[in-house]
């Protein structure tokens, strides 16, 4: 359908899952780096509250890719949160398990 200027519409809307995996794994990249500073602060003694903590964080990146994934497929909806959502998490993901990789093999 196409009005007098000439401009497109379409029935596509924003994928309301797309954006809860954005914002979920943006949170976990804002957790990353809170939880390397308050370590760094600590000396490296950050304790188990920490590495809680941060095991939950890894995990919600992890399910912000299978719903960012997920969301990819949805019909009728623009790409751009999806896309940025999986952009998001892989690079939350892999700097958590990164971490951990290092830390595992350096202790």
């Amino acid at each position: 359908m196409r009005d007098r200027k000439h401009n497109k519409f379409t029935g596509k809307k924003h994928s309301k899952r797309g954006m809860l995996a954005c914002a979920v794994a943006a949170a976990s990249i804002f957790a990353l780096a809170y939880l390397v500073l308050s370590s760094f602060w600590q000396k490296g003694n950050g304790g188990a509250y920490l590495g809680g903590v941060g095991i939950l964080a890894m995990l919600a990146a992890l399910a912000a890719l299978i719903l960012a994934v997920g969301s990819l497929r949805e019909e009728d909806s623009f790409r751009g949160f999806p896309l940025a959502s999986i952009l998001l998490s892989v690079l939350a993901a892999g700097a958590w398990i990164a971490l951990y990789a290092v830390g595992f093999f350096l202790a």
